[in-house]
């Protein structure tokens, strides 16, 4: 950041010095792109050094991007802006270290500087090539050995709409009655804003409905959350001394928390309604700040505050700022009143009509044992599985055969296209999951209680069905069956216990998960959340007449016909007849995230007692309160063809174990990757503070579900490519390694004797495998974070005429079919799937259907030339009919760009959270925290080591105990006296350095050697800096944390590639007898296991 007067004295524009050129215009920009003058792109600053920037090319994939260098060539652009480039002549481009094309630019030093050894001057390299030519150029720009250098000459933006700003700050309006909406009542935070102590500082600012800058013309990309300093420049004051604001200041500085974003100059005065100036400023206090204008007369911009955030460490605004910070406010907002009465009409519409579209699905209820495995605390059930033993009469060989089916929440039959529910999940694209708060892509009542899968309660589903042999290998001569169902999962398990039973333990009887007895009578109770308090009885007559006393509130009935308010009324629900049993529930007051739910756990208390008076009297009335769904004893209307006992599960479990690992060893053998990933799972408090953590184990039970889903993925994909509508098929795909990512990683890896070939997925497994085989674990770890930085995220994409494989799993083709309920592009995938299979029923029965929607598949077949047809009046029809319901070809393309966007974000806020609740955690307990490292890389300054507990990577520069003061700056005091520093750092090589420690205590001193791969103990140590974070330091061998460390390095480093998992059935929490709360999460809805396909 430059030092110079922020505030000029004023003059007038011709005598000002400009800082910057003038963009050209529009009109010009857009000529000179279409000329070929100019490039377009997305600007991308690096985090550790903001004077660089990068632009992607998207005309040529396999050139390195451009480099706009410096803040002047950069031209007031902040990252993430659209903007337009001219590269500057090839003279001025640079050269770089090859070895820079697999470090990670957020944490290392830039394309300027060397993997090992002594900087190289970029002019003397150019100078030994005798000053290549252009062309020369170029071909080294290919080989990822040179950058070109531009400087940007326009920036597009555009001004927020209405709808826009209203998301801009949605946690800063009033606080709305469904703010638990992301937790239930006994994980609601209770933060120092919502209930401020004595003394303490004011909550956050409630905006008014129409705050003054709603009306105001506000440019996309140009609010950040900040804090505030005083702006002590010009009067000579060092930077640290910035938190007194003088009497006569007029601006303030506000400091992105994005280190990518310049400083921006406010009016004092703004701040004024929340702060007492002048006087001193609080570091910790955060304000989002809008960019006005930046001219090309001032070095930082111009700006204005919007609203008061909330203090750094509260929970509360790391949530806020987690999730602003990516682009995710809407998902902050409740779902609209309108949005909730849509849903509530789809819920009573979907009872209403549950038998009639029964009818037209296969019904699966009773006729084969359906189970769900998830996490302890998921809620969203958007998956069930079921095995069927096929008898030796229905064999296509000799072989025995077993039927797998994969039952999926049928998202799509409610969510109808264009309605109000649907257009907002498709804008929120994705649920995200931070480590205390949900927040859901769909209402509560539709992904918590409609959809999800509850046991002992009748779903409709999209379900996949296929036979596998013993040894893992699909029956490709039995067609899988793609068809709309019915199910009732019989019972509800959790990974831990699965992991028991297939490891041949057992649960005590009285610890079971309840096991449901599967009928097909009628059920009206679909919209059951699982979280309510069920009265049953055996006898229809005991049920009262009327429970109009359970209505609440949140069932508006003011925009309902007389006609339907009537039926509303009288009709039976909750009230729900099932055979000779009646069931009728109320709200248990402990599930406040559900959108059906109202009032306060007295009131709903109030509620069960009268129901139990209404039904005193009674014969066999109990009343049960569980966490879970209630399946109370079914009175008529069973089918015993699929007995679903304890004994016949745990064996269905234990087959199942057997054939996806079956499966899973083939996958490898064929050449999937195996990529892991450690994720923290917090203990929080009752305000959400972490005040612990264990590791997540990946387990074979998380193994048996990833198999089948990626296998029914696999398959979808498949029947969509088959079908006359190839190219509307929304598709995931993932780019191989680029020759010029891999090539120097292969290079730096022969150095050290390690030999690779990175030209497949299968060779690239092989590798992997024979380095830890060679090498040992720390080696195999590094190496794997290294390939991380070479591979690219999976993408969603519309196949159109081109199909693009996933080169991680090693799949032709993939797409995402089995969690609609927290994925749009899934509903996507289920529409396009529904129309396949309807454009097959209408070819066989040569009778075009109404809607293309309809419901109706019973097909177990293939066509065989459906593309004899594609010119057909009848498929052209059929396929506009299609589009208006799934969307064309741009639409859907525009739709996959958006959950490609969104779910980047998603992942992005999941690591900052997890990041800042470490750093929380850390700084309330005033300790240091000692964890296993090795050594990825050595700079000339610094060395780049991955830390796998925390699954980050880190860089550590060569600074000893005469830079204490500049090392541990942000720390407090107290930790920093606990941590030394070394004496010395010293270079022999590019390839090893030499770190000297001298024992305070007897002035013994010894030198430790490290290089690349070398494990290494390291300190985190939390910091008192806006936002919270870490400080690491290398652990002196002096100290006992250092034996500690060494100790289980490797007990640490093989437990991140799961070479020894947990076989006990327990999770790591347990089996170290740590208790973990119903509060602890990563898996609040789906687990983020450790054997990640974060590229699937």
């Amino acid at each position: 950041m430059s030092r110079k007067s922020a505030n000029p004295p004023p003059s007038s524009a011709s005598d000002r010095e400009k800082q910057f050129e003038e963009y050209v215009s529009a009109e010009e920009a857009r000529a000179g792109l279409e000329s070929g003058r100019f490039v377009k792109g997305s600007l991308r600053v690096n985090a550790r050094q903001p004077n660089d920037a990068y632009v992607y090319d998207g005309d040529d994939v396999s050139a390195a991007d451009f480099l706009i260098a410096g803040r002047r060539d950069r031209n007031r652009a902040v990252h993430g802006d659209t903007v337009f480039l001219q590269v500057h002549d090839y003279r001025q481009w640079k050269l770089y270290s090859d070895a820079f094309s697999f470090c990670d630019s957020a944490e290392v030093t830039g394309p300027r500087g060397p993997l090992e050894g002594d900087a190289k001057d970029p002019s003397a390299s150019a100078r030994k090539n005798d000053s290549p030519t252009e062309a020369e150029c170029l071909q080294l720009v290919k080989e990822g050995r040179m950058l070109r250098t531009a400087r940007v000459v326009f920036v597009e933006t555009r001004a927020l709409t209405d709808s826009e700003k209203e998301h801009l700050l949605p946690p800063l309006a009033e606080e709305p009655r469904g703010r638990a909406d992301a937790l239930p009542k006994d994980e609601k935070r209770l933060d120092s804003e919502e209930h401020p102590a004595a003394g303490a500082q004011p909550a956050p600012a409630r905006e008014a409905l129409s705050p003054p800058w709603m009306r105001r013309r506000l440019l996309r990309n140009r609010q950040f959350i900040c804090t505030l300093r005083a702006n002590n420049m010009r009067y000579g004051v060092a930077p640290e001394d910035d938190t007194l604001v003088r009497p006569n200041a007029t601006l303030l500085r506000a400091i992105p928390l994005d280190s990518r974003i310049n400083w921006i100059l406010v009016p004092l005065k703004e701040a004024q309604k929340w702060e007492k100036l002048p006087g001193p400023l609080d570091k910790q206090r955060l304000y989002l700040v809008n960019v006005d204008a930046w001219d090309v007369y001032n070095i930082l911009p111009r700006g204005s505050l919007l609203a008061y955030i909330g203090a750094a460490d509260s929970i509360q605004t790391i949530e806020r700022f987690c999730m602003m910070n990516n682009d995710l406010q809407i998902h902050m907002l409740p779902h609209s009143t309108e949005i909730l009465e849509e849903t509530d009409a789809i819920v009573e519409r979907a009872e209403k009509e549950f038998e009639e579209e029964a009818k037209k699905r296969v019904d699966l209820r009773g006729r084969r044992r359906v189970l769900t495995i998830d996490p302890a605390s998921a809620r969203d059930l958007d998956d069930a599985v079921h095995l069927h033993r096929v008898p030796p009469s229905c064999w296509t060989g000799h072989e025995p055969e077993f039927e797998i089916g994969v039952h999926i929440a049928d998202v799509s039959h409610f969510l109808q296209p264009l309605c109000r529910t649907d257009e907002e999940a498709r804008n929120r694209c994705t649920t995200v999951y931070l480590k205390h708060v949900v927040f859901p892509m769909l209402p509560r009542a539709l992904c918590d209680a409609l959809c999800s899968l509850h046991p002992g309660w009748p779903k409709l589903t999209f379900s996949v069905t296929f036979r596998v042999r013993e040894d893992g290998s699909l029956v490709e001569a039995w067609r899988p069956r793609f068809y709309r169902s019915v199910i009732e999962s019989c019972c509800r398990f959790n990974y831990d216990e699965v992991q028991v039973l297939i490891d041949e333990g057992d649960i005590p009887e009285q610890a079971r998960p309840l096991v449901s007895q599967p009928s097909s009578a009628p059920e009206l109770t679909l919209a059951d959340c699982g979280c309510f308090v069920s009265l049953s009885s055996c006898t229809r007559q005991s049920a009262p007449h009327s429970l109009s006393f359970l209505s609440t509130s949140s069932h508006s009935s003011s925009s309902l016909s007389p006609e339907e308010r009537r039926a509303r009324e009288t009709s039976c629900f909750p009230f729900s007849p099932y055979g000779d049993l009646a069931t009728f529930r109320a709200c248990c007051g402990r599930c406040a995230a559900c959108c059906r739910c109202a009032g306060a756990a007295e009131e709903n208390s109030q509620k069960i007692a009268k129901i139990s008076q209404a039904a005193g009297g009674a014969e066999n009335v109990h009343l049960t309160q569980r966490a879970g769904s209630v399946a109370p004893e079914r009175g008529a209307g069973k089918r015993a063809s699929a007995d679903a006992c304890w004994e016949a599960i745990v064996e269905d479990l234990k087959l199942l174990d057997k054939l996806t690992t079956a499966i899973r060893s083939r996958r490898f053998e064929s050449g999937s990757i195996m990529l892991h990933k450690m994720t923290l799972r917090f203990e929080l408090d009752a305000r959400s503070q972490p005040i612990g953590w264990t590791e997540e184990e990946h387990a074979r039970s998380h193994s048996l579900i990833e198999e089948l889903m990626l296998l029914a993925n696999c398959l979808v994909a498949r029947r969509l490519i088959d079908s006359p509508f190839a190219d509307l098929a929304v598709l995931r795909s993932h780019s191989a390694l680029a020759e010029k990512q891999v090539k120097p990683l292969s290079a730096f890896l022969s150095k050290r004797g390690i030999s690779s070939d990175f030209s497949s997925s299968k060779a690239v497994q092989v590798t992997l495998g024979g380095v830890q085989t060679s090498h040992g674990v720390a080696a195999a770890v590094a190496v794997e974070a290294l390939l991380r930085k070479s591979l690219k995220l999976a993408l969603y994409y519309v196949r159109g005429d081109t199909q693009h494989p996933h080169f991680a799993l090693n799949f032709t083709e993939y797409t995402h079919f089995t969690s609609p309920i927290r994925r749009y592009a899934d509903v996507l995938v289920h529409r396009l799937l529904a129309c396949a299979l309807e454009w097959e029923r209408v070819e066989k029965s040569s009778a075009f259907a109404s809607s293309p929607s309809s419901s109706s598949v019973s097909s177990s077949s293939l066509p065989e030339a459906e593309a004899e047809g594609a010119l057909s009046p009848t498929l052209l029809d059929f396929r506009k009919q299609m589009e208006a319901a799934t969307g064309s070809r741009e639409q859907l393309e525009e739709i996959c760009g958006l959950c490609n966007a969104k779910k980047l974000n998603s992942k992005n806020a999941q690591q900052c959270c997890g990041h800042l609740f470490l750093s929380v955690l850390l700084k309330a307990r005033r300790e240091p925290y000692a964890t296993a490292g090795v050594v990825l890389l050595l700079q000339d300054k610094s060395l780049v080591a991955f830390l796998p507990l925390l699954d980050k990577e880190q860089r550590i520069t060569f600074q000893g105990e005469s830079a204490r003061s500049q090392v541990f700056r942000p720390v407090p005091d107290d930790l920093q006296k606990t941590v030394q520093l070394p004496a010395d750092f010293r270079l022999p090589n590019g390839n090893e350095v030499e770190v000297t420690w001298v024992n305070p205590a007897t002035n013994e001193v010894t030198v430790q050697k490290l290089q690349a791969f070398s494990p290494v103990p390291v300190y985190a140590l939390p910091t008192t800096s806006v936002p919270p974070s870490l400080v690491f330091a290398l652990i002196s061998p002096f100290s006992p944390d250092f034996g500690r460390v060494k100790a289980t390095e490797n007990a640490v480093f093989s437990r991140f590639l799961h070479e020894a998992v947990n076989r006990d059935g327990c999770s790591q929490a347990r089996k170290r007898g740590e208790v973990v709360t119903e509060n602890v999460n990563t898996d609040i809805a789906k687990s983020i296991p450790n054997q990640v396909y974060a590229y699937s």
